[in-house]
Formats: C-alpha cells, structure tokens, sequence
C-alpha cells in the first residue's frame, strides 16, 4: 500500500469556518441528550444526510466525522435514504473534518424529531463553546474576521528555516474569539496551528494579505 498527500493540503490558501477544507476543523458539543439528524452541505448544493445519538448511557467521549467521506459515499441523500449513525456522550464532542479533496463544506444539524422552536446547529453561524482550528500553510501576512461581528485581528506565519535540523511545530496557539479576537496579532511559526475559542456568533474568514516567499524572494524584490 502506497501512501500519497493530498496535493490540496499545501495548496489551499485562506480559510473559511463556513466551507470547510482539509485546514481546518470544527469542535462541536451538542450538550443534551436526543437524536439530531445532520446534512453535509457542498458547494454544489448537494446535501449527505447522518445521524448522531447524544445518549448519556455512552461512553464515548468523541466521534469524528469526515464531511468529505459522507459527500462523497452518499451525495443527494437528502432525497431519502439512511445516512450513517454516530453516537457520543452528551458531554462528549463531534469534530467536522475533511479528510481529502477541495472540500467547501457545511454542517447543518437539527434534531431528528424536528421542534420548530429549536433552531437548527449549523456551521456557517459557529455558537458559543465551539472550536475551530485551522493551519495556514503559505508563509505570510493574513487577515482573520468574524464577519457575523466586528472582530479583527492579523497573523504571520513565518518562513520556514533551513531544515538542517528535525523541525516539530509548536503547540497550537489559543485564541479567544468575542466582541474582539485576542491576541489582535498572532505569530506562528511554521505549520503552527490556532485553536479559535468560539465566545460569540461567528463565521471565521481567514485571507492572505502579503506572502512571504522566503529571503531570495525578498532580496530580488529590493534590487
């Protein structure tokens, strides 16, 4: 068996919390127990339906769910059909990925017995307590915005080294995500990720701003 990488990993660039890509990923807890019917939404419009029981009587303390493997195994579910089943703790999380391709995805989960006067969980409107991380792999200056909100902040991701010695990226940088974006500037190193703490409503848009392509790039660029 031959392992290959996903060339859409090092070429993505920027981020959206509301159309998920193989960088980032969305911690979420659903808190009480009950049955919750889910649709992967693409960017075609194409909807891949699943199943999550948040059951006390669980031991499970995570379930990960691979939003590219659901478009891809059962697209245009929603016209019918049963979709695969997780099952967590109530206390326990769910973690929307995406495994492999370009991705765009997003998640929209309500419960299976539908209560109009619940409204439904979905990705594009991130709720308080959720996670999202996300790696930038091009070295460089972005801009980061809630765009549910008026929050700002900047980070650089540096250049990487010159790889003479084994190189492991730090621990994820934290960040809290509220009325502001603490810090306002972030530095990673290379690889490096952020954990964004979800204190509000947001939808987290991540853009290059500037790339960095390295020392020879910028001595060329001040001949």
């Amino acid at each position: 068996m031959v392992a290959t990488l996903d060339r859409n990993f090092f070429t993505q660039i920027g981020l959206d919390s509301g159309a998920l890509t193989m960088l980032g990923v969305i911690v979420h807890t659903f808190g009480e127990a009950s049955e919750y019917r889910g649709a992967v939404i693409s960017g075609d419009g194409n909807e891949a339906i699943f199943y999550v029981s948040v059951d006390p009587g669980c031991a499970v303390a995570g379930v990960n769910i691979d939003l590219a493997a659901l478009a891809g195994t059962a697209p245009g579910a929603a016209a019918g059909g049963q979709g695969p089943r997780y099952v967590v703790h109530p206390k326990g999380y769910a973690v929307f990925r995406v495994a492999g391709g370009p991705g765009g995805y997003a998640v929209s989960v309500r419960k299976a017995v539908e209560d109009p006067e619940v409204t439904a969980y979905d990705t594009r409107a991130l709720q308080p307590g959720d996670i999202f991380s996300a790696i930038l792999m091009r070295p460089g200056r972005y801009s980061v915005r809630n765009v549910l909100g008026d929050a700002k902040a900047e980070v650089t991701v540096s250049y990487p080294g010159d790889g003479k010695a084994a190189y492991k990226p730090p621990a994820p940088e934290a960040v809290e995500l509220g009325e502001t974006i603490e810090p306002a500037h972030i530095r990673l190193k290379p690889m490096q990720g952020m954990n964004f703490n979800v204190r509000t409503a947001a939808r987290i848009v991540i853009e290059l701003q500037e790339a960095d392509d390295g020392p020879r790039a910028r001595e060329a660029a001040t001949d």
